[in-house]
């Protein structure tokens, strides 16, 4: 009976290996859902920086528009006051000259 004694003990080996390397492909995917998780995470992160980033801009657009709405009511106050001044420097000539 040693050949029974070999097979058994051959068997008992394989099952050895065979719970290794269960064990083993058992840890590598744990891995790597950890992994493909903090990916996970990372991409949430991503995009949220990206959603803020793009609140800025749209913020930074408006007050843009805001500044260009009042250089405008700037520029059309200046020419009222050039056209003021000068009817009065014609005004103030022509009294000069009576």
């Amino acid at each position: 009976m040693p050949e029974r004694d070999e097979v058994g003990e051959r068997l008992a080996t394989m099952l050895q290996h065979a719970s290794v390397s269960t064990e083993g492909q058992t840890e590598v995917t744990l891995r790597n859902l950890k992994a493909q998780d903090e990916a996970t995470k990372a991409q949430r992160e991503a995009i949220e920086v990206q959603r803020k980033a793009a609140e800025a801009e749209t913020k930074a657009a408006e007050a843009s528009i805001a500044s260009a709405k009042a250089a405008e009511k700037a520029a059309v106050a200046a020419e009222k006051n050039a056209k003021y001044m000068l009817w009065s420097v014609i005004v103030a000539s022509i009294s000069a000259f009576a």
